[in-house]
């Protein structure tokens, strides 16, 4: 391994505004999910010259647009600690950037569970749990009973808000796009990277060929990734492709904010706002479940994209709709009266396989393309502060045909990435295809 050194402690973050070091730098950004359009507006600022390629007709129409609807603190995550302290270091810096995107909630209540759909105990305990929600100084623990909560030994009170989906993030971002002068090229789908003479060829599956100093691949993993990656990932991580659902509710009864009910952890039911507009009361919300919902986890992508092709409404309603519903009125009676269901929406997620099921951004340079695994919304701030960092192109790590920023997620969370899971069935990794 070569590593050339840097002060201990030094901060990732190169501030606002323009730097020397990359400024006038031309990039290429495939993918326009939150990753890329943020890297995008950043990279911007900072003084580079960026192209953004998108291969549909609108950005954020992926997983990151329509189901990146919370900005966490991280008790949804009470396995892994690396995610959840991400989650904490990037809360703040996601809220004041994009203030017009963050809802805050009338209540965001997280509950441990007693038992969960198998009848099994939850993953971690009470104790465990509530640990993990008062690293929040605004948690506040309340009585389950006046909630409405059953079968939970405990529930804590969160500010913990919900972050902007489909139509208004779209506008919003593409607003902030063009004000930043970002070219952003539509229906131009990319099919390959190459190294030349120091910089990367870009082509596009219309056979147009595009060269930049750097190229950053924001697709979510899921597009030109070498195939090399498949058998030997440099970061010695295991991906995996899940199958995930969301169930789509109406709220009869809304209150003035919306509100939030998550119960934790394992097999267990999470009722979260979708918000799309800024209509008062807020009355869509989607019911997921930690097994039921998720279709499926599959080792390539082609299977995972196989299984949500051939989602029907028919296998929806008996395979996740109803025995989902039963959890969630199992845990909070009062949803099959206040909730109307009006439909669903599928995807296929990458994720890493862990035994914490570590859930945060993971970047690193190969080749000269910047790979931006993807992670929880506001991880588009680690993301920004690494990709920087690599730009620069001075101290950082280089391991395994990779270079990755020290101090950056990939570094400290090293033997939690490393770490699988030790019982077979126990991780959402292990769930197999429903269909």
């Amino acid at each position: 391994m070569q590593q050339i050194q840097r002060p201990f402690g030094k901060s990732l973050r190169l501030g606002p505004g323009k730097h020397p070091n990359i400024q006038r730098m031309q990039i290429g950004i495939i993918g326009s999910g939150w990753t890329g359009c943020h890297l995008s507006l950043e990279l911007a600022k900072a003084g580079c010259q960026v192209t953004l390629f998108e291969k549909g007709n609108a950005i954020s129409s992926g997983v990151s647009g329509e189901f990146g609807i919370r900005l966490h603190r991280g008790p949804h995550y009470p396995r892994s600690e690396g995610t959840r302290q991400n989650a904490r270091a990037c809360f703040d810096r996601f809220r004041e950037a994009y203030p017009e995107l963050v809802v805050d909630h009338e209540e965001a209540i997280y509950a441990h569970g007693v038992s969960d759909a198998l009848g099994q105990p939850s993953k971690v305990s009470t104790a465990a749990f509530r640990a993990v929600c008062y690293e929040n100084a605004q948690c506040e623990e309340v009585d389950p009973k006046t909630l409405g909560l059953n079968d939970v030994s405990a529930a804590f009170k969160l500010d913990e808000p919900s972050v902007v989906i489909g139509s208004k993030l779209r506008a919003a971002l593409a607003h902030r796009l063009l004000s930043s002068f970002v070219n952003v090229r539509f229906g131009c789908e990319v099919n390959s990277t190459t190294q030349d003479n120091g910089g990367v060829l870009l082509r596009t599956v219309a056979g147009a060929s595009f060269r930049f100093d750097k190229v950053v691949n924001a697709t979510g993993f899921q597009s030109v990734i070498p195939k090399a990656f498949a058998k030997n990932l440099p970061i010695h991580a295991e991906v995996y492709y899940q199958v995930i659902l969301g169930l789509h509710y109406l709220d009869l009864h809304p209150s003035e904010k919306p509100i939030s009910r998550i119960i934790m952890d394992g097999w267990f039911p999470c009722l979260m706002p979708l918000i799309t507009d800024d209509q008062r009361p807020q009355t869509d919300y989607v019911l997921t479940h930690g097994s039921h919902s998720i279709m499926a986890s599959c080792q390539r992508l082609e299977d995972a994209e196989e299984q949500v092709g051939s989602l029907t409404d028919e296998v929806v309603e008996s395979v996740v709709r109803i025995p989902t519903e039963q959890e969630m009125s199992r845990f909070w009676p009062p949803f099959g009266e206040r909730f109307k269901y009006v439909g669903w929406k599928g995807a296929v997620q990458a994720k890493l396989k862990t035994e914490s099921e570590f859930r945060s951004s993971v970047t690193f340079e190969h080749d000269g393309v910047i790979y931006v695994f993807p992670g929880k919304i506001s991880n588009v701030f680690d993301a920004e502060d690494e990709t920087k960092f690599l730009l620069a192109g001075v101290g950082c790590i280089e391991q395994n045909g990779i270079r990755y920023a020290p101090s950056g997620v990939l570094a400290k969370a090293t033997r939690e990435l490393q770490t699988r899971p030790r019982v077979v069935g126990a991780n959402t990794s292990d769930l197999k295809a429903k269909l």
